[in-house]
């Protein structure tokens, strides 16, 4: 279950990524379990965009050295991972 941040980080996260997705995916519908590269919403580059925006909020760090690859790119698995270490 997902507490308030959670939910409030996860919907900036959507949001940051609907203005900002590749130009080709205006229709990709985005929830908390859409893995954002796979799904084409993201390119490498806009990834690391969006880790930069999150950084900027609150504290968040998000640390890919020991990240789960199958998760990190996945909306609430970053948000989990940025929340988790929060400064």
């Amino acid at each position: 279950m997902m507490d308030s941040s959670e939910t409030r980080l996860i919907d900036l996260v959507i949001d940051w990524v609907r203005a900002n997705k590749r130009s080709g995916n205006g229709t990709a519908d985005i929830t908390p379990d859409t893995d954002l590269v796979a799904s084409g919403l993201l390119d490498s580059f806009g990834f690391v965009d969006l880790i930069v925006y999150i950084e900027s909020l609150d504290g968040c760090k998000i640390d890919l050295t020991e990240a789960d690859p199958s998760e990190f790119t996945v909306v609430k698995g970053l948000c989990r991972m940025a929340l988790n270490h929060k400064q």
